[in-house]
């Protein structure tokens, strides 16, 4: 099922997301929640709530990942063809886009 450009830009619409899929562009699969911790603890563990509660579930539920909770992994989802080039051309321009995107 194709999703469309809303659901690709709301998929792209928070950094946390951003990263995970940026990461999925050259590695398949990628550690779980770990492989996006911040460096402070404080916010380390705000952010792996976020992931394990909000970006993970939703990526996942669009399918444009399989997260397997089980094994702590994150692989590319049935719909990743389709926000694949839209991450890449993001990936490709970072020198031109504001340093916060990722």
């Amino acid at each position: 099922m194709r999703m469309g450009f809303d659901q690709i830009a709301e998929a792209l619409g928070d950094q946390a997301r951003r990263q995970i899929l940026l990461e999925l562009l050259d590695h398949n699969p990628v550690d779980g929640p770990e492989a996006f911790e911040e460096n402070d603890a404080r916010e380390t563990e705000e952010y792996k709530v976020e992931l394990v509660h909000t970006h993970l579930p939703k990526l996942d539920d669009m399918d444009y990942i399989v997260w397997e909770r089980d094994y702590d992994n994150i692989l590319k989802g049935s719909n990743w063809e389709e926000i694949e080039p839209v991450v890449r051309l993001l990936s490709d321009n970072r020198e031109r886009i504001p340093n916060n995107t990722f």
